[in-house]
């Protein structure tokens, strides 16, 4: 090959390598949680109230394995919990032994010393966090704890929506509100109703890489 033909040829692996180097955007996810419980199958979840040892949710191609557990004993696992009535996802600490149904006298919200896991299939920014109380309403008095990818829990306001954009992929809410011992209100527990997720787009440098990378191969197969 002649040096004007190599010039040439690597112009256009540069050129290329610009035309990809911008991250694809990917549509963002509603994980509608309070649907799921209602009667909404679209999310390869049978569509109903239930609870299990870990639940996984699948919507565009982005998954979320959901599960349960005691905060300050971690390894005493609870269960994920979907609770019906325009309420969301929770956390019950017993089923009932035929069914997966949360027994009697086992709170299937979030409530203190209980802690929800949610681990996504990739890296991804939550972008709205929909929380639901304990009586399946809006407002709230107490705070919940998260943990982003195994950092240390940071202590925020419960609302009814949380829009502070969390990037990660692995994201643990908790609730430390301890009210009066075993009576946590219901404005101090929560649900979570519905996520807005979008996939965290891939860096402009390996599109780079992976562009330069093929010039150099067609490069010195042509040369052989």
């Amino acid at each position: 090959m002649k040096l004007k033909q190599v010039q040439n040829f690597l112009t256009i692996s540069a050129l290329m390598g610009l035309a990809f180097s911008a991250p694809v955007m990917s549509a963002s996810v509603s994980f509608n949680f309070s649907a799921i419980a209602d009667g909404d199958s679209s999310y390869g979840v049978d569509g109903r109230e239930q609870g299990a040892s870990s639940l996984t949710f699948t919507k565009n191609g982005i998954s979320v394995t959901t599960s349960g557990f005691n905060t300050n004993t971690p390894s005493i696992d609870y269960f994920a919990y979907l609770d019906s009535g325009n309420a969301g996802l929770g956390v019950c600490q017993q089923l009932n032994g035929d069914n997966d149904q949360c027994r009697i006298g086992s709170d299937d919200n979030v409530t203190y010393n209980e802690s929800l896991k949610l681990i996504f299939n990739e890296k991804v920014t939550i972008n709205e966090t929909v929380f639901k109380n304990g009586s399946h309403g809006t407002s709230f008095d107490g705070d919940f704890q998260l943990s982003i990818d195994g950092g240390p829990a940071m202590t925020i306001a419960l609302t009814n929506i949380f829009s502070t954009p969390i990037t990660g992929q692995e994201f643990i809410f908790s609730n430390p509100n301890i009210g009066g011992g075993s009576n946590v209100s219901n404005s101090q527990q929560f649900y979570i109703s519905n996520l807005d997720v979008a996939p965290v787009p891939i860096p402009a440098a390996v599109w780079l890489f992976g562009s330069g990378l093929i010039g150099i191969i067609r490069f010195k197969n042509k040369k052989s």
